[in-house]
């Protein structure tokens, strides 16, 4: 059954007339949510199933994962997939794997990794397949014929209301795939029209919001240049580094923008044997837990780094627990081991 404890809310194009395509209500959804109980989010993170998965052993895993973050947090509410969920793989693998993650009945969003376009399908396919009615619980839009101008095809925004207040954003980014440079291919990045839209957005909840920003996260695959800053000028918050950072070489201003408007966290994943994270400027900024051992990952006294990520996010506050779920991926039968971070936004 479908979990009732919030609904999903198509906005009414009337509220964003005024504001052309970078408001479009296509790529806006509402949760709601009642009481006094945390916001839970569960971030999934370079699933990568391709021809060689053991899709019995990997489907296993992720669905233990789902049970024990439901343990940990009480609930889960959204689960967040930040890019590369499959590659080189065939229709059939990507269908098997995202019908698998409609059956957990918990809303989820997917943003597009470098990855996900190396297979058997066109970017469209893809996109139309994750938002294809057929999946109750997915939130991204669907988009068959794009209906605004901004880069990308999963930029998209969640506000999570309270009664008549919207209390948390929650955006999904397309970081795209690769950008042309001189003749050579590089990671892309955030584009400035992809600023522009969340700058839309951000002021709409403002104004909305008795003059003040919403407080929000991001999510989202690459890691931007600032990830450097962060290393050098941050607090470390936590979490291993055990590969260089793999960000493209174009900088944005996402960063420097969100800061400005009340962003408490940005998430993404792309580097397989990370799950670093540092706080900077009252934004808290970092790796999620890669969610399998596909291509590569990392391992710490004997125990795969795998696993997800769980933000908590509280009632009117601001604030958010952090915590990253390691499940061993060859012995899920341990039991989990956390580490975890009290309101790291503070």
């Amino acid at each position: 059954m479908k979990n009732k404890r919030f609904a999903i809310i198509a906005l009414m194009p009337l509220l964003f007339s005024c504001t052309g395509d970078l408001i479009n209500p296509n790529y806006v959804k509402e949760m709601t949510v009642s009481g006094d109980e945390d916001f839970n989010v569960l971030q999934f993170t370079d699933i990568h199933w391709n021809y060689s998965t053991n899709i019995k052993q990997a489907s296993a895993f992720l669905t233990n994962t789902v049970n024990e973050a439901k343990k940990r947090a009480g609930h889960i509410d959204l689960i967040e997939i930040t890019g590369d969920s499959v590659l080189v793989a065939n229709k059939k693998i990507a269908t098997t794997l995202y019908d698998l993650v409609e059956s957990w009945g918990i809303p989820w969003a997917f943003t597009f990794g470098n990855h996900d376009y190396e297979g058997e399908w066109s970017e469209a396919w893809m996109n139309n397949l994750v938002s294809s009615s057929k999946y109750e619980h997915a939130l991204l839009p669907e988009d068959i014929n794009k209906a605004d101008k901004v880069d990308g095809f999963s930029n998209y925004v969640i506000n999570v209301k309270r009664g008549d207040k919207v209390e948390w954003q929650i955006y999904n980014i397309d970081t795209h795939n690769l950008v042309e440079e001189g003749g050579s291919y590089d990671y892309d990045y955030i584009h400035p029209n992809q600023i522009s839209w969340y700058e839309a957005q951000t002021d709409l909840a403002k104004e909305n919001n008795g003059g003040q920003y919403v407080p929000s996260i991001a999510f989202f695959h690459i890691p931007p240049t600032d990830i450097y800053d962060f290393e050098k000028d941050g607090t470390l918050v936590g979490g291993i580094k055990d590969e260089k950072f793999c960000p493209g070489e174009h900088e944005s201003d996402f960063v420097k923008t969100a800061k400005e408007r009340n962003c408490r966290g940005m998430f993404f994943g792309h580097d397989h044997s990370n799950d670093i994270v540092w706080k900077k400027d009252n934004m808290v900024f970092g790796y999620g837990v890669k969610a399998n051992t596909e291509l590569y990952s990392t391992q710490k006294d004997g125990i795969d780094i795998t696993g997800g990520a769980i933000y908590s996010l509280h009632k009117d506050t601001g604030k958010f627990d952090l915590e990253h779920l390691i499940i061993d991926y060859d012995a899920p039968e341990k039991g989990a081991s956390t580490l975890t971070w009290k309101e790291v936004n503070l």
